[in-house]
This record gives structure tokens, C-alpha cells and sequence, in this order.
């Protein structure tokens, strides 16, 4: 019961070593007619402590992840607040930039989260890969939709549902993350169909806003699913 207060990647690592550890000893001390309440007492007391350390640590490298990204987003939110003071017509508020921090701290916080469940390069870079991608993608459909009012590109939106879901569906293990991947890849490929061929959208679509075409995002993504693919080749080794 003791066991169960410890973090959950602790026990998962060293848990039943620890248990097992226990009967062992108790099973000797038995066997060589010693008493058990004072070792069980001294167990409990160092397990105890044990765990207040391990949970501890824990919090304390959390605090850190936290502080880091916090750190990280302001930095980026610098190059917006620069730009509002120098490029002219970039008049953004005070709403504009909380909520632009808001996205920096979120995308980052969800890397650094998501990434923890594997060790492997390839997941932490696909990782990486597809959150700035979709975060990307979200931020030049916004900023679109603010210029010209069509619904029609909430479309992009939905390309970043497809991610959301996919990724809860695969609960974050790297072959259904793949497969997520290559949905997103898909469906942005539906989503420029939909804008500029169904309904003839203007040429300078969320993605274009930004410089980059709609053939690069998708391939983007689709190398995200590669990349998520590999680490989960390696992981079955």
C-alpha cells in the first residue's frame, strides 16, 4: 500500500523489486525466529521518507519544465512585441499578446508533457515537428478568418481536431501517433480543396499567409508520422 504513494514512474521501475525485497527479508527474519514489529516499523519509517523524497524530486523537476517554458515563451513573445513597435500597422493589444503568451506557454508545456513518454530522438523530434506545425497552421487560419470573415476556413480547425483526436485514440504511443500524423496530412490536403478549389478562396489562404504552401505543411506533418513511425520501430527492438 506504501508503494502506491511513490510517483507512478518510480513504482512502475522499482516497485516490485521493493516489494519483493520485503518479503524476502520478513520470510529470513522469520525463519530465523526474529521479531517482526521492529523491522516493519523501521521499513515504514524509511519507506516513508523515501517517498516524500521521490515525490519531492519529482515536483521540483516539474517546477523546473514550468519554469523553463515560461521562460521560453517570453522570449518568443518578444519578437510580436518588437514588431508592434516597429512595423507599421501592427497594432496589437494588450489581449492580443496575453493570448498570444497563453499559445507560446500551451504548445510549449504540451511538448515538454508529451515528449516525457518516450526517450527516443525520433518521438521527442516528431513531437516537437507536429505541435509547431499545428500551431503554425491554427495561428495563420486565425489570423485569415480576423481578415476575412469566412467561415470556410474553420475547415483548418478541424485538421487540428483530427490531431487532438488521433492522439487521445493513441493515447500518445508512437505507431497511433503515426497514424494521427498522416490523418492531419490528409486532412489539410481535403482542407485546400475545400478553400480553394470548392469555394474558390482568396490564393492567400492561412497557409499562404505565412509563406508557406500547402504542399509543404502536409509534408510536414507526413514526416512527423515517419519520424513517430521510426521511434516506434525502436521501441519494438
Amino acid at each position: 500500500m506504501l508503494l502506491r504513494l511513490y510517483p507512478r514512474r518510480f513504482r512502475d521501475r522499482f516497485g516490485e523489486g521493493m516489494a519483493q525485497t520485503f518479503h524476502d527479508l520478513c520470510r529470513e527474519r522469520r525463519n530465523a525466529g526474529r521479531s517482526l514489529p521492529g523491522f516493519v516499523v523501521g521499513v515504514f519509517v524509511e519507506t516513508l521518507l523515501g517517498i516524500v523524497r521521490e515525490n519531492t524530486n519529482q515536483m521540483t523537476q516539474m517546477q523546473r519544465t514550468v519554469s523553463r517554458v515560461a521562460l521560453v515563451a517570453l522570449g518568443l513573445l518578444m519578437v510580436p512585441l518588437i514588431a508592434s513597435q516597429v512595423v507599421e500597422g501592427w497594432n496589437w493589444g494588450p489581449g492580443a499578446f496575453v493570448f498570444t503568451y497563453v499559445l507560446f506557454f500551451g504548445t510549449g508545456m504540451a511538448y515538454a508533457l508529451i515528449s516525457r513518454t518516450m526517450s527516443a530522438w525520433a518521438y521527442k523530434a516528431a513531437v516537437g515537428l507536429a505541435l509547431v506545425a499545428g500551431f503554425v497552421l491554427g495561428w495563420s487560419a486565425m489570423v485569415h478568418m480576423s481578415e476575412t470573415e469566412n467561415p470556410v476556413n474553420l475547415v483548418y480547425f478541424g485538421v487540428l481536431a483530427v490531431g487532438a483526436v488521433g492522439a487521445a485514440v493513441a493515447r500518445l504511443e508512437a505507431r497511433g501517433m503515426a497514424r494521427a500524423s498522416y490523418a492531419m496530412a490528409a486532412a489539410l490536403a481535403v482542407a485546400w480543396v475545400v478553400t480553394q478549389v470548392v469555394f474558390r478562396d482568396t490564393p492567400a489562404g492561412p497557409v499562404w499567409d505565412i509563406g508557406v504552401r500547402h504542399g509543404g505543411m502536409v509534408l510536414v506533418f507526413a514526416g512527423a508520422g515517419l519520424l513517430f513511425r521510426h521511434a516506434s520501430l525502436q521501441g519494438s527492438k
